[in-house]
């Protein structure tokens, strides 16, 4: 098999984006000609049909849906590169990639990175928040350096360690009958109407599974993106919630919210942090996990 350059993996993601050669041939600034004179290399190249040509455009192959995928991991991390080097020409000595989920952003890490980034003014952190099913993901796809996830989402492959830990606990409005309550368990107060993160976040799936251990169905009233719609939607009656207790602390007190301890054995839970091999990581993106380690001892 030839090697594949970069402009033919371009040209291909412009094809299965577009669905038509002339359409890519426009974005790539190619000669139509050229372009069919690419891909019917880059086809015989790999002994395999990538497209489908109909009337109307064209269609990706199986082969051609394989292709995609890896053709567009090469190009991202052709950018990464491209953008990692001219970050060292600028002055920046390092660069760690994480991703993490609301509760570890809202949490821990703006405390833990900024003692991190302290002795090492020149490095820069990118960080995307993410649901924790995703983070896991995107740490086996190679998308990102480090994730941290809670640990009852399954990370088979990976290598992980112990950060932090959080408490979830139930949010009502300080007027609500459940406000009188010092503890309980979630069974206790299924029968009222809740509001949640949406269907894609692992804390929504655990509250569930939580539920339908307990033989009873969640009534989830209203589903939102964020902790602190979440707090906002039951600040003004529209049902109660489980969130985790430092990330509510703060809206507590200016919308007039209660928060009651959840006694079940899951509403106490572990945030990880996963990697693919620690030995093959970057030497800052090493030092990092090493770091968030150590904070999570001695938080």
């Amino acid at each position: 098999m030839k090697r594949i350059d970069l402009l033919t993996l371009r040209l291909f993601v412009a094809i299965a984006d577009t669905g038509r050669l002339t359409a890519a041939a426009e974005r790539e600034h190619l000669a139509l000609a050229a372009v069919s004179k690419r891909i019917a290399d880059l086809e015989a190249s790999l002994d395999a049909t990538l497209l489908y040509r109909r009337p109307r455009g064209v269609e990706l192959t199986p082969a051609g849906d394989a292709l995609l995928h890896h053709a567009r991991s090469v190009l991202e991390s052709m950018e990464r590169l491209t953008a990692d080097l001219s970050e060292y020409s600028a002055g920046v000595r390092g660069h760690v990639r994480m991703h993490a989920n609301t509760s570890a952003i809202i949490e821990f890490l703006p405390e833990d990175l900024a003692a991190f980034t302290q002795a090492r003014p020149q490095v820069r952190i990118d960080i995307e928040e993410r649901v924790s099913l995703d983070v896991v993901q995107a740490v086996r796809d190679g998308l990102t350096d480090l994730g941290i996830y809670a640990a009852h989402v399954g990370a088979d492959g990976l290598q992980t360690r112990a950060y932090r830990s959080d408490r979830l606990v139930l949010v009502t409005p300080a007027d609500h009958a459940l406000a009188q309550t010092r503890s309980l368990e979630l069974r206790e107060a299924i029968e009222h109407d809740f509001v949640g993160l949406q269907q894609d976040a692992s804390l929504h799936a655990l509250i569930h599974d939580a539920a339908r251990a307990a033989g009873k169905p969640l009534r989830m009233r209203v589903q939102v993106r964020s902790f602190e719609a979440i707090c906002r939607m039951i600040a003004c009656g529209l049902g109660i919630g489980v969130l985790p207790d430092r990330a509510v602390s703060t809206h507590v007190a200016t919308l007039d919210l209660h928060t009651v301890e959840l006694t079940d054995a899951w509403a106490h839970r572990e945030l990880r942090i996963a990697y693919r091999d620690f030995d093959t990581l970057p030497v800052l993106a090493r030092e990092m996990v090493e770091h968030l380690s150590l904070s999570g001892e001695d938080g």
